[in-house]
C-alpha cells in the first residue's frame, strides 16, 4: 500500500508493530509513512521503538536512513544512505528515504546518480522503475521516464507515483490534455493517501490552466487544493500558495484570491521553516496576506537554522519575500530586481521543475512588467527550449 500511495499503509505498519513490538523494521516504516504525512511527532516516536528494537545491521541501517530524513540531514544521507544502499539495495524503505530527502533538498543530479546506479539490481521491480521515472523526468530524460511509468501502470494501474511522474512527464512535454485525461481518469477510479490526493488536484489545476480552462482550475481549489479539501495539512501552503501566485501573476481575475485560508498553514511553517518549499510558499503567503510579523518571523528563523547548518536556502527567502511583496504592490521592476539574483539558485527551493516554476514565472512577469523586454525574451527562449508551452509563446511573440 505504501510503495502504492494508497491509504491504510501507516495502519498497516502500525498493526504488524502491535503484533511484534521487537520488529524494527515495522517500527521503522510506520516513522517512514508518518513522515510521508507530514507527522514529525509519532515519526520520531516510532524511530525510538525502531532503534531499541533493531538487532541486524540491516534495521540499523534503516533506521540511521529514516532518522536522516526526518532531521533533514544531508550530510548522512548521502554518506551513510549510500553506504547501506550498496550493501541493502533492496531496501525499499532506505531507496525511498533517501530519494525523499534529495527531492526536498533539490538535489536532482544526486537523485538520478542514485537510480541510476541501483538500476541494474533491481530486476522487474515495479516500485523501483516508479520512482526512477521520477527521477528521469526531472532531469530531462522524459521518455525514459514515460516508458517507465507506464511499465508500472501496465502492472498496477492504482500507482499513485508512477501517475504522479507520467504527470510531470505530461507537463513538461506540454500534453496537457493527456495530462488531464490520466489525472481524470486515474482520481475517479483511485483514492489515493490524502497528500496525493492534494497534490495530484494541484497537478490538474496546472493543466487545466495551460489549456486555458480557468474555470476548471479554480473549481479545484475548493474540491482538491484548499487546507480544508483533504484531511492533512501537509502540502497545503506549497500547493494553495503556488497556484494562487499563479492566479495573480497571470492576472486571471474571476475571483477574490482566497489567501487568508492559508494564513494558518503558513504561520505554522514559519515556526519551522526547515523545509525549502513550504518555507519559500509560506512566505509568498504572508507577503499576500500583509502579514509582516508572520514574514519577519519565517525569515528570521530561517536565518537561524540556515546558521546552524539546516538546509532553508535564507537568501533565496529573503528575495522571494521582497519579490512576493513588490508583485502585490504592482511594483514588477523590483519582482525582478529581487529575483535576477537568485534565479542561479532557485534549484534550491527543492521539488519538482513544476514546483519551482512559479517563481521563474514571478521573475519573467517582473521583466515584462518592468519593461525590461530583452531580458525577458531571453528567459522565455531559454524555457521554451527545454519544452512547450503555449502560453510562453504567446509572450514572446507579445514582446515582438
Amino acid at each position: 500500500m505504501f510503495l502504492l500511495g494508497q491509504p491504510g499503509a501507516r495502519d498497516a505498519f502500525a498493526a504488524a508493530a502491535a503484533i511484534d513490538p521487537s520488529c524494527a523494521e515495522a517500527h521503522t516504516g510506520l516513522a517512514f509513512a508518518a513522515l510521508f504525512e507530514g507527522e514529525i511527532g509519532p515519526a520520531r516516536r516510532a524511530l525510538a521503538a525502531a532503534e531499541a528494537n533493531a538487532s541486524t545491521d540491516r534495521a540499523r541501517g534503516q533506521v540511521v536512513v529514516v532518522r536522516a530524513l526526518s532531521e533533514l540531514d544531508l550530510d548522512v544521507t548521502l554518506g551513510h544512505g549510500r553506504a547501506h544502499l550498496a550493501r541493502y539495495p533492496l531496501d525499499d524503505i532506505a531507496r525511498e528515504a533517501v530519494g525523499l530527502l534529495l527531492f526536498l533538498l533539490g538535489r536532482s543530479n544526486d537523485i538520478i546518480d542514485l537510480y541510476d546506479w541501483l538500476a541494474p539490481q533491481q530486476g522487474s521491480d515495479w516500485s523501483f522503475a516508479a520512482s526512477w521515472s521520477f527521477a528521469c523526468h526531472e532531469t530531462g530524460r522524459l521518455d525514459e521516464a514515460r516508458q517507465l511509468g507506464h511499465q508500472v501502470l501496465a502492472q498496477h494501474p492504482d500507482d499513485t507515483f508512477a501517475v504522479h511522474s507520467l504527470t510531470h512527464v505530461a507537463y513538461e512535454s506540454g500534453r496537457h490534455t493527456e495530462g488531464v485525461d490520466l489525472l481524470t481518469s486515474f482520481l475517479g477510479a483511485t483514492r489515493p493517501i490524502a497528500f496525493q490526493q492534494r497534490h495530484l488536484g494541484w497537478h490538474m489545476a496546472l493543466h487545466l490552466l495551460a489549456t486555458g480552462d480557468a474555470d476548471g482550475a479554480h473549481a479545484l481549489w475548493r474540491s482538491a487544493v484548499a487546507p480544508d479539501a483533504v484531511p492533512v495539512n501537509l502540502g497545503a501552503v506549497d500547493d494553495g500558495a503556488s497556484l494562487l501566485w499563479r492566479w495573480h501573476l497571470y492576472d486571471l481575475g474571476g475571483w477574490e484570491l482566497p489567501w487568508s485560508e492559508l494564513r494558518d498553514v503558513a504561520n505554522e511553517v514559519a515556526q519551522m521553516p526547515a523545509t525549502p518549499l513550504p518555507a519559500a510558499c509560506a512566505v509568498v503567503a504572508l507577503a499576500a496576506l500583509g502579514d509582516d510579523e508572520g514574514l519577519t518571523t519565517l525569515l528570521s528563523n530561517a536565518d537561524r537554522l540556515a546558521g546552524g547548518g539546516m538546509p532553508p536556502p535564507a537568501r533565496v527567502l529573503h528575495a522571494v519575500a521582497e519579490a512576493a511583496r513588490a508583485s502585490f504592490a504592482g511594483a514588477w521592476a523590483e519582482v525582478a530586481d529581487a529575483l535576477l539574483p537568485v534565479r542561479g539558485q532557485f534549484g534550491q527551493i527543492g521539488g519538482s521543475r513544476a514546483q519551482r516554476e512559479v517563481f521563474e514565472d514571478a521573475l519573467l512577469y517582473g521583466l515584462i512588467r518592468g519593461n525590461r523586454a530583452e531580458e525577458a525574451r531571453g528567459l522565455l527562449t531559454e524555457g521554451l527550449d527545454r519544452r512547450p508551452s503555449a502560453r510562453e509563446s504567446q509572450l514572446l511573440a507579445s514582446l515582438g
